[in-house]
């Protein structure tokens, strides 16, 4: 299993001012508690000017900080409980779209992030490494431009039921993968990209689930230089997740050269490799 291994120095950011730093806070799953929210509100004005800003990343930065009061912030950070880092050769905070509450979610986003958050979050690797968690193919987290993706997915099975012939799954459907021919709803299973909309919207219950959970995407990347993820062929249960993810980091850090990302690993030993330490098999 991954080594729980912190970096030095966490959440510690130099400003282009000479003496001063930001300090990043882990936000697990990009949520934060009232009271948390107001703790960093005083530390902000009493550490720094007054100021906190939200990262990329769902996390809090708290900038202009006298280097020297580096410790101090971090122990009042922690008092608060929120854990500095999400920075240097670790992994770094997990992005989680809101599908947990969000009505197209078709998975626990926020759960996910959380658990692999709590397991290996903050661990020290050969080079960063981000994760982000989406609901649904709406992908609002771009699950696919980190170097593990995880996309929550649910196909239809039609005729569950009895289909009034309301044609809402027809209006719902963005990809015109069903469409209502004399009276009957006619589903592609090439054209679905198991976003679930008409499941939920199915006024009859005549839509049933032929296949739920949640397809990775390794490898991808963005910043100077950009990849997409190679997506894997099957759908794993949300509970194998940390499993799955606990297998590429272990990967990732006995065979990465140092400064390697995980798709530049990819691309020197060869996809269906790195997959295969996953147990998973590349999409063709």
């Amino acid at each position: 299993m991954t080594d729980k291994k912190k970096s030095r120095n966490p959440g510690v950011i130099r400003l282009r001012e000479k003496g001063k730093v930001a300090m990043r806070g882990r936000i697990p799953a990009g949520v934060m508690t009232a009271s948390q929210m107001a703790a960093v509100a005083r530390i902000a004005e009493e550490f720094g000017n007054g100021k906190v800003a939200l990262t990329a990343r769902l996390n809090v930065e708290i900038p202009f900080v006298d280097r020297r009061d580096a410790e101090e912030v971090a122990e009042r950070l922690r008092e608060a409980g929120i854990e500095p880092g999400s920075t240097g050769a670790t992994l770094r905070s997990v992005v989680a779209c809101k599908g947990t509450v969000c009505r197209h979610g078709c998975c626990d986003t926020q759960g996910i992030a959380r658990v692999i958050e709590e397991r290996h979050g903050g661990c020290v690797l050969p080079r960063k490494l981000k994760i982000a968690v989406a609901g649904c193919p709406n992908n609002c987290a771009r699950v696919q431009a980190n170097d593990i993706g995880i996309m929550g997915r649910r196909f239809p099975a039609f005729g569950a039921g009895e289909c009034n012939t309301c044609g809402a799954c027809e209006k719902v459907c963005r990809e015109g993968a069903v469409e209502v021919v004399d009276g009957e709803a006619v589903h592609s299973a090439e054209a679905c990209i198991g976003c679930g909309d008409c499941i939920a919207v199915c006024p009859t219950e005549a839509i049933g689930v032929a296949a739920e959970g949640l397809r990775f995407s390794v490898g991808g990347r963005s910043g100077r230089v950009v990849r997409a993820g190679v997506e894997a062929e099957e759908l794993v249960p949300a509970e194998a997740a940390l499993e799955i993810v606990g297998r590429l980091l272990d990967y990732f850090r006995e065979n990465a050269q140092p400064g390697e990302r995980l798709g530049e690993l990819m691309d020197r030993v060869g996809v269906e490799e790195v997959f295969s330490a996953a147990g998973m098999r590349p999409r063709r």
